[in-house]
């Protein structure tokens, strides 16, 4: 009796350390599919048509989540469901800085959208230079934002990357910053003034802070994106098709659901994005008949031979939309 109770004791050990273990997170990431929606719902521009007359664009995002060995043996009889090695998707990268540095880089995807389209429909408009911040760090001053775009240091106008760095990098353990909130950067920016203090990391001090260039517009018609807190540049593309949809340049012809993937730049450059199969995958479980993506990407996107969904790849705002009226999708007046 005394063996029989050791050896389910022995199994109910075995049994419990399998189940703690199962559970703990390992260093594997899947892609799975995730959201399609109309990017009309979420952009907001004075005097814009009647959108509900028109067809509708698509932004789509994937779900990115961190598997435990249960969840790792599961994803891998979903077939819409790709694993990746920690190390492919982050890099070097700390992956606990993710969502800020993503929430920064949809901020400045908004912007270069905005540009992009005020740009192909020759719509004058006005820009503020600067650096944007792009992360942050726990210890960075709380008050400084990822999306804050950089216009001075230190009471000094700087209008450049470089000039924002090399003044914080020059400054005392306090800097004084102004900035533009990423809330105000299109449409009418406002400046405020925030005093950063630099902390001690590696041997020197810091603020705890990721820049790139950047840039706010001045329009006379300001237009809003809003996104709550979905992150990452890949909306760009949509963003941009969205912007001059309700702009009234764009006319989808009723019925047709167009959606779209890439990064955008100011110049109306569409650039490479991640999760392309999956991205694909909810596109079509949302209805959309067309989906534009990177070149890059057009391997990714026909990988699961999805009938009944065109993909098309564009490297342009431009050749984007001479798709669209070429294959008698919509109308573009400039």
């Amino acid at each position: 009796m005394k063996n029989q109770l050791r050896v389910v004791g022995v199994i109910a050990l075995v049994l419990s350390v399998i189940l703690v273990v199962g559970f703990l997170p390992i260093s594997s990431y899947s892609f799975s599919p995730g959201n399609a929606i109309a990017v009309a719902n979420q952009i907001h521009i004075a005097a814009e048509p009647d959108l509900n007359k028109q067809g509708k664009v698509l932004m789509t995002d994937v779900i990115l989540t961190q598997l435990t060995p249960i969840t790792w043996l599961f994803d891998h009889f979903d077939s819409t469901i790709s694993i990746y090695p920690a190390a492919d998707i982050f890099g070097a990268s700390n992956p606990s800085n993710l969502a800020t540095q993503q929430l920064g880089q949809m901020i400045d995807s908004k912007t270069a959208a905005v540009v992009a389209a005020l740009s192909f429909a020759h719509i004058k408009y006005s820009t503020i230079l600067g650096a944007s911040v792009v992360a942050t760090t726990p210890k960075t001053t709380p008050s400084i934002l990822p999306g804050d775009l950089i216009v001075g240091v230190n009471g000094q106008k700087e209008t450049t990357l470089s000039g924002v760095v090399s003044a914080i990098v020059a400054s005392g353990k306090k800097v004084k910053l102004t900035m533009v909130r990423a809330s105000t950067q299109v449409g009418n920016p406002n400046t405020l003034t925030v005093v950063g203090v630099k902390y001690k990391a590696s041997g020197r001090q810091i603020l705890g802070i990721s820049l790139q260039a950047g840039e706010a517009v001045k329009l006379q018609r300001p237009v809003t994106i809003s996104t709550g807190q979905i992150g990452g540049p890949s909306a760009g593309l949509a963003f941009t098709l969205g912007v001059l949809q309700a702009m009234g340049v764009l006319h989808i012809k009723a019925g047709g659901v167009i959606a779209a993937t890439g990064t955008i730049d100011p110049t109306g450059a569409v650039g490479d994005v991640g999760g392309v199969r999956q991205k694909t995958i909810a596109v079509a479980r949302a209805g959309a008949k067309v989906f534009l993506v990177p070149p890059q990407e057009v391997a990714a996107a026909k990988s699961d031979h999805i009938a009944g969904l065109k993909i098309v790849p564009v490297a342009t705002l431009a050749q984007a939309l001479h798709y669209l009226s070429v294959a008698s999708l919509a109308t573009v007046a400039r």
